[in-house]
């Protein structure tokens, strides 16, 4: 089981933060090599994350399922799929809110995933590094991404 939990300072008021939180084709933006596929009736949608694993780049498809509170500014993802060619499954689900911290907001991320199959080794054994890479990442692309709102607001 891969688990994480990240906490990203964001200098901008939790409404601004939760407007992309509560999106999920504006959270997509803020991740590297991902994408949403198709958005089904029931709210569920199809996504696609691609990871590089010590110089392995491997692409992931699944099934995923958005839970928000918007009053609380919580929310909860669920997913579930695989690689590309079906020989390594992922199941893993992120509970994530929005709070004031000050003149900002602190986002907080919690989480798991279990991967079976091949690459579970792979995966297990990077897992740390490359978790905290994309935290930082998406932390610097929700921020940017809040500027540009803030912006249009003055404007």
């Amino acid at each position: 089981m891969i688990n994480f939990a990240e906490r990203i300072s964001v200098p901008h008021p939790p409404t601004i933060v939760w407007s992309v939180l509560s999106d999920p084709d504006k959270v997509v933006t803020c991740i590297d090599g991902s994408r949403i596929d198709e958005h089904h009736p029931d709210g569920s949608f199809d996504a696609f994350l691609a990871v590089k694993f010590a110089g392995i780049k491997v692409g992931f498809k699944a099934l995923a399922t958005l839970r928000l509170d918007d009053a609380a500014m919580t929310g909860r993802l669920d997913g579930k799929g695989g690689d590309g060619r079906g020989s390594t499954r992922v199941e893993g689900s992120a509970d994530y809110a929005v709070v004031a911290d000050g003149d900002g907001s602190m986002v907080t991320l919690d989480g798991g995933a279990e991967v079976k199959g091949a690459l579970a080794g792979l995966v297990s054994t990077g897992a740390t590094l490359v978790v905290a890479r994309m935290a930082k990442s998406f932390g610097q692309k929700l921020i940017a991404t809040c500027d540009a709102i803030a912006a249009e607001q003055r404007a």
